[in-house]
């Protein structure tokens, strides 16, 4: 691992007995010199951000290119091996620091379990060099399994991020009360996952929080126009005949499991195997543009959400994803329209109103940002709190008295 190059540990570990052993790597025609392990063992897995009962913790990363417009994930490469006794000390490390530059600056934001979220590099005058994002996958006890780093960059008039590295996790656990309650709980269908939350970042450019399902993607975003309609015509039009065992419904709750177990590209599937057969179904279509979310698609999320609109527009959840996938592609009037019907389908939707908020921030409506705070301090004091951090430059707690906006 090199702090300078991409942050994989907690806050607290980044730089840890690091930077005085790492060295530029030097390329060879022939062969690359092999890298010199290091061993930590001051830490306990509580340190290291881990929660659960867990023995060993092996990463790797791989570095993401673009070949044909396409990424390509590289080979992987192993960063660290750690084994934790019973009692959580590290009784086996053995860390192999990726070769690199330092930087001057590193600037980092954390998400509320104190993982990486973003980073900005700057140089000895302060000025930004770059900009990388990271997202994650989480397993069944919140440690997360899979990081993707991206590059922040400017396209078109919209910031857009570039999958430039991923790194997995594999974790092992011993055998407590907790994995014995996942080994025994059974496989349920429990309804469509809300989704997530927009955040905002220093330059108040749209992120997206960790939503336990993410994809690397290279593709492009476009943001002239509106998206057209969804068309189910890429899926057969014997996809009724020749699924005889299944209806409409069978194949939605098929593309439900397997969203649940994180294959999002196989629950887009079978979603639109299901509205080939039935394609009058709000509740397919607001699943869809869920799992369109995921993958970051989120052209194709428009259009699944706004099918769903024409077919119920009284469905909070599908408003909200709406103004989501505007918010990501920096479409914030749009966004703001989405939110406030969200919110006035369902006045108490918390996460409508931050997102409202959100956008009328952008649009430089400061009254109504204002206001959207004042219903989250009766809807939900966390969400409020957050705003108020993200926006300190505003005197959130003016209750109305002259000169408060």
């Amino acid at each position: 691992m090199n702090c300078s190059v991409r942050p994989i540990l907690p806050a607290f570990l980044l730089c840890v007995s690091v930077l005085a052993i790492v060295a530029p790597a030097r390329a060879q025609q022939a062969s690359v010199s092999p890298r010199a392990a290091i061993t930590v063992l001051d830490s306990t897995k509580e340190q290291d951000g881990l929660i659960g009962s867990v023995r060993r913790v092996k990463t790797e990363t791989a570095r993401i290119e673009l070949k044909d417009g396409r990424a390509v994930e590289g080979p992987a490469q192993l960063v660290e091996i750690t084994t934790y006794g019973i009692k959580g000390n590290r009784i086996e490390n053995t860390s192999y620091p990726i070769a690199g530059t330092l930087a001057v600056k590193e600037e980092y934001r954390y998400d509320e379990r104190g993982n990486i979220t973003e980073m900005t590099v700057r140089n000895d005058r302060g000025a930004i060099i770059n900009r990388e994002a990271y997202t994650y996958e989480f397993d069944e006890f919140g440690n997360w399994t899979k990081m993707v780093s991206s590059l922040v960059v400017f396209e078109n008039g919209a910031l857009k991020q570039e999958p430039i590295e991923v790194t997995y996790r594999t974790l092992t656990y011993y055998f407590d009360d907790n994995v014995a309650k996942v080994i025994e709980q059974p496989t349920t269908v429990i309804n469509a996952p809300a989704v997530p939350e927009p955040a905002i970042s220093d330059n108040h450019a749209p992120v997206v929080e960790p939503t336990g399902v993410s994809s690397v993607t290279a593709d492009s975003v476009e943001l002239a126009g509106d998206p057209p309609p969804l068309s189910v015509k890429s899926v057969s039009a014997d996809v009724a005949e020749n699924t005889n065992p299944k209806d409409a419904y069978d194949l939605y709750l098929t593309g439900r499991n397997r969203f649940d177990t994180g294959d999002a590209p196989g629950a887009i599937d079978f979603y639109l195997q299901s509205l080939a057969i039935e394609p009058r179904s709000a509740e397919v279509y607001l699943s869809l543009g869920h799992a369109y979310i995921n993958l970051k698609k989120d052209r194709d999320a428009i259009k699944a959400f706004k099918e769903s609109i024409k077919l119920n527009p009284n469905l909070a959840e599908t408003q909200y994803g709406l103004g989501f996938a505007n918010f990501r592609l920096g479409r914030f009037r749009e966004a703001a329209d989405a939110f406030k019907k969200a919110t006035i389908v369902e006045p108490e939707m918390a996460k409508a109103h931050y997102g409202l908020a959100l956008a009328h921030q952008e649009l430089g409506n400061t009254i109504g940002l204002m206001a959207e705070y004042r219903i989250l301090e009766k809807l939900d004091k966390s969400l409020a709190k957050k705003l108020a951090q993200t926006f300190p430059q505003f005197n959130f707690s003016c209750r109305g008295i002259r000169g408060c906006p």
